[in-house]
This record gives C-alpha cells, sequence and structure tokens, in this order.
C-alpha cells in the first residue's frame, strides 16, 4: 500500500518537567505523497474541469487570499461538522482569522472531505488529516488548485488542547505559509510552568496567565505557537479525537486502519 510520508525536517524533542521522557512532538509538516501526481499526470475530464472553472477560479498563491476573503464574507456559519468511525466532532471556526477560516468552508462546500483521511495520529500531540492515498484528493488538488495561505498569527489562538490549524511545509517557507488543505487537531499534554517558560524564551512568546493555566490544565502542543495558524477549535467531540489518536499506528505514526472522515458546514442550507 503506498502512503503518503510526513517526514524531512525534525524539531528538537521537547523534554518535560522534572526530566520527562522526549516527546514525539515532530513538526505538523504538509505530507507528500510517494506517488502524487503531477498535474500533466493527474487524469481528470476536460468537461469537467471547464465547468469547474466557470463557476470557480483556480486557486493560486496570488488570488487565493483575495477569492477567500470576498467568498467567506458572504457566509454567515462558522462550525464545520466532521463524521467519523468514532463519533461527530463539531468545530467553530474563528472570524478573526478570515482567510484560513474561508478556506476550510470553501474545501468543505467543493466536497474535498467527502471523503478525507486522518493520516497520522500521535497520542498526545496531534491527529493529522486533509490528505489521503487515493486518486480523487489529488484530482480535486488540481481542479480546486495547489496554494498556500499567508499566516495569520493571533496571539489568542494558541495550540491548546482542541486547537484546529494547519499543517505547512518546512522547506524554502520563510513566511510559514499554511497548507491549502492539510489539517490538524491538536490532543496535545499537560504542560508546566518550567516547560512553559522556556517556550517562552526560545520562541520569544508571552503567554497571559489563562492561557498558562489551560496548558497546565488541559494541555497543548505550546512550541507550534507561532509556527502554525491556529484557525479553530473543537467545541464538540473530543473525546472522539481521542479515540482517533489512540489508533494503532506504524512507525511513520500513519494508523493501520483507515481513519476516514466526512465534512459539512453545520448549517447546510446552502446546498438548497
Amino acid at each position: 500500500m503506498n502512503k503518503v510520508w510526513f517526514w524531512g525536517l525534525a524539531l528538537g524533542a521537547m523534554v518535560g518537567c522534572g526530566g520527562g521522557p522526549e516527546a514525539p512532538e515532530t513538526p505538523v509538516q504538509e505530507p507528500t505523497s510517494q506517488t502524487e501526481k503531477t498535474a500533466a499526470e493527474v487524469a481528470v475530464d476536460e468537461r469537467v474541469k471547464r465547468l469547474v472553472a466557470s463557476e470557480f477560479p483556480t486557486l493560486t498563491n496570488e488570488n487565493a487570499s483575495d477569492f477567500l476573503t470576498e467568498w467567506g464574507n458572504t457566509v454567515e456559519e462558522d462550525h464545520v461538522v466532521m463524521d467519523t468511525k468514532h463519533g461527530r466532532i463539531v468545530v467553530e471556526l474563528f472570524k478573526n482569522v478570515p482567510v484560513h477560516r474561508a478556506n476550510f468552508l470553501y474545501k468543505v462546500h467543493r466536497r474535498y472531505f467527502d471523503p478525507a483521511e486522518f493520516t497520522r495520529v500521535v497520542p498526545d500531540f496531534v491527529v493529522q488529516g486533509g490528505n489521503s492515498e487515493e486518486e480523487r484528493p489529488q484530482q480535486l488538488r488540481f481542479l480546486i488548485g495547489q496554494h498556500t495561505l499567508p499566516a495569520e498569527f493571533d496571539p489568542e489562538h494558541i495550540h491548546t488542547r482542541g486547537a484546529l490549524a494547519m499543517s505547512r511545509s518546512y522547506n524554502d517557507n520563510p513566511d510559514k505559509r499554511s497548507s491549502g488543505y492539510d489539517f490538524y487537531i491538536v490532543t496535545g499534554r499537560k504542560i508546566g510552568p518550567q516547560e512553559l517558560g522556556k517556550v517562552q524564551r526560545d520562541r520569544g512568546v508571552n503567554y497571559t496567565a489563562a492561557q498558562a493555566q489551560a496548558y497546565a490544565k488541559e494541555g497543548g502542543a505550546p512550541h507550534l505557537d507561532g509556527e502554525h495558524t491556529v484557525f479553530g477549535r473543537v467545541v464538540e467531540g473530543m473525546e472522539v479525537v481521542d479515540k482517533l489518536a489512540a489508533t494503532p499506528r506504524d512507525d511513520s505514526d500513519w494508523p493501520l486502519t483507515r481513519l476516514e472522515v466526512r465534512m459539512d458546514w453545520a448549517d447546510d442550507s446552502f446546498r438548497n
């Protein structure tokens, strides 16, 4: 079975307070596929391409932000439902992260996530999805457009448990632009004051007392703050996320059983 591989650049492992074990917290990178096809190799019916292009532009790094911002301003919905084998997850999208919010809603609208897969599961860290070893996602990426998103960092939105964020490439990406398709949800682990203090010193971030308390009581992955854009949070179904994260996996954190996910807006009236 061909797989989507995630590894390239590894962050230094973080060590918990009191000399705890090293955490398997490698970067949440945009995955690449060993069998990923170029645009010329993806077999997509020409008639379908013309029909799609007549309603939606092909997104690029040059036009994606403007198009998504304008499109997102016409959409009031801020919640997405994710249906999995273990149950339902509901996420809230933040309006003050407008491009990422609109991008996620747009991909749901275009049925990109029908279905998608969770392709990386790491207990006490993240579950990552949005890609697949199937051909359909590669075809849809070609139809919708290969593009990235500008970083939209907000100090209010951090990687506490339940955070929804986008993956990104760590290669030749000084602006930390996000993937347009690959996302993750944080499960995380509890972070004590000593470890959080080290994160603040090393990364030049300052957490409020409430944020520090959230990391201590709920957990998270603070070393990802300022590296990936957080654009939403789980408001229902974290127990489902935990079940996904506990799925047996191989040495590359690929789940040994298929973890399919299908998404829809919480208000699906737009499909009438």
